[in-house]
């Protein structure tokens, strides 16, 4: 029987809700597919026939040990996915730059490497911009992250110092169009699975449910999958080739709507996605069987 360790969280000790089709669809098709926590060092990661990266939603509050349990699974004998290629370019968001090299439309963003002097308003005027979002390198879930506008920079140059004295952080051009929702489009083995639109409530910029976003399903235009195939693409191109087996491409659409929108890319997440197994009853099944194809 094949074994399967799903890496997770240790406040997710069995997962999410959102995973039981998922873990249906292994277990139906003969799999033996045991969550384990991902920081539980006596957990024996060798002994599996793949680990499979999936909610370790806190991993970017431990920045040192997430490395570091990385290189022990590069190390053991199993099949890691997605690979320690993936997960170590992914964790930190300095990769959009490496996929603008690549032609894929991105924020506006200033790369500020930790520890640099720099000043916000400096940013600010430097770019022309009246609002930016900022936020550290390594985070998830808008963790320390801030909407700040122009006039507000000085002011909240202290809390930019203290982010800046903890790792490298972003300042990105506000987007507008993340008032009218933000795209996941899910990708598995390179091919367009299902995708959502995430909203923020009134007045935030936050699309996560955990701040009050709200999440639909309406389909995407045949030009939204294309863009966000071609962000996988250039991932693929980046990785020397590495398809990644699970991709969720998070973006905003550049037009209003329609077969003619551009979509520019907010984030792409090759480590611990939220999949949004819930809005297509086959979603897991197609996961499953193309993890299975890996194997």
């Amino acid at each position: 029987m094949t074994s399967i360790a799903l890496a997770t969280a240790p406040d997710l000790p069995d997962l999410v809700d959102d995973d039981a089709s998922f873990l249906a669809a292994l277990r139906e098709r003969g799999v033996e597919a045991t969550p384990e926590i991902w920081s539980d060092e006596s957990v024996a990661w060798g002994e599996f026939d793949a680990v499979l990266v999936r909610t370790i939603w806190d991993y970017y509050r431990h920045p040192e040990a997430f490395a570091a349990w990385v290189d022990r699974l590069d190390a053991a004998p199993t099949a890691v996915l997605n690979t320690p290629e993936t997960l170590r370019w992914n964790r930190h968001k300095f990769y959009l730059r490496d996929l603008e090299a690549r032609g894929v439309d991105t924020l506006p963003t200033e790369y500020v490497a930790r520890g640099r002097d720099d000043s916000l308003a400096e940013i600010f005027e430097r770019r022309g911009w009246d609002e930016a979002v900022v936020k550290p390198a390594v985070s998830a879930g808008a963790f320390r992250t801030n909407r700040i506008s122009r006039e507000d920079a000085p002011g909240e140059q202290p809390w930019f110092e203290e982010l800046l004295a903890d790792g490298d952080v972003l300042v990105q051009e506000f987007a507008d169009g993340i008032t009218d929702g933000e795209w996941s489009l899910i990708f598995f083995d390179g091919e367009y699975s299902h995708s959502v639109l995430k909203r923020p409530k009134s007045g935030d910029f936050r699309v996560q449910e955990d701040h009050g976003g709200s999440v639909d399903a309406p389909d995407p235009s045949e030009s939204l999958r294309s863009y966000g195939g071609e962000v996988v693409d250039a991932v693929t191109s980046e990785l020397g080739g590495d398809v990644p087996l699970y991709a969720r491409v998070d973006g905003i659409t550049t037009d209003a709507g329609g077969e003619t929108a551009g979509f520019r890319l907010l984030e792409v997440e090759l480590i611990e996605p939220e999949l949004f197994f819930r809005v297509d009853d086959d979603a897991g099944s197609r996961l499953a069987d193309a993890l299975l194809d890996r194997l």
